[in-house]
């Protein structure tokens, strides 16, 4: 600390920045995809049950576009929601780091952001082993 004020620790921050892109990316890309597909069939009830059989394939409901952005972002996210563990497990190792370095150098609000990007990680791994979180990644794999 510098005089009594928390040093605010750069290398922390960006761990906590790229854990919560990773998670902002998961969302879009298995609930936002999700909610895309469930407003183009018009089934509600295929939000609580996700399967090829009720939605389609989950890249017919994606923008299709090659000169879109938004399709580039909805691809890039679906790659990250497609790859969850792998990305979970990133996302916990970078707020691990995260939190102990930002724990190292006193810095409560980087602590506290990573914490809280640690367990919302956790969380979602929780959720995708759960049938519900199968059958969204099956669908989502197809």
């Amino acid at each position: 600390m510098i005089s009594g004020v928390a040093e605010r620790s750069l290398g922390s921050r960006v761990l906590v920045w790229g854990q919560w892109v990773l998670l902002a990316a998961f969302l879009l890309g298995s609930f936002g995809v999700l909610i895309m597909a469930v407003v183009q069939t018009g089934d509600a009830g295929a939000l609580f049950d996700p399967r090829l059989e009720r939605l389609d394939d989950p890249k017919a409901s994606m923008p299709d576009s090659v000169w879109n952005p938004f399709a580039w972002i909805v691809g890039i996210a679906r790659l990250v929601a497609m790859l969850v563990f792998v990305a979970g497990i990133a996302g916990v190792i970078l707020g691990v780091v995260a939190i102990a370095r930002s724990r190292h150098v006193g810095d409560r609000a980087g602590y506290r952001w990573s914490l809280a990007g640690t367990v919302a990680w956790i969380l979602v791994l929780i959720l995708m082993l759960t049938p519900y979180g199968r059958a969204l990644h099956s669908w989502l794999l197809d």
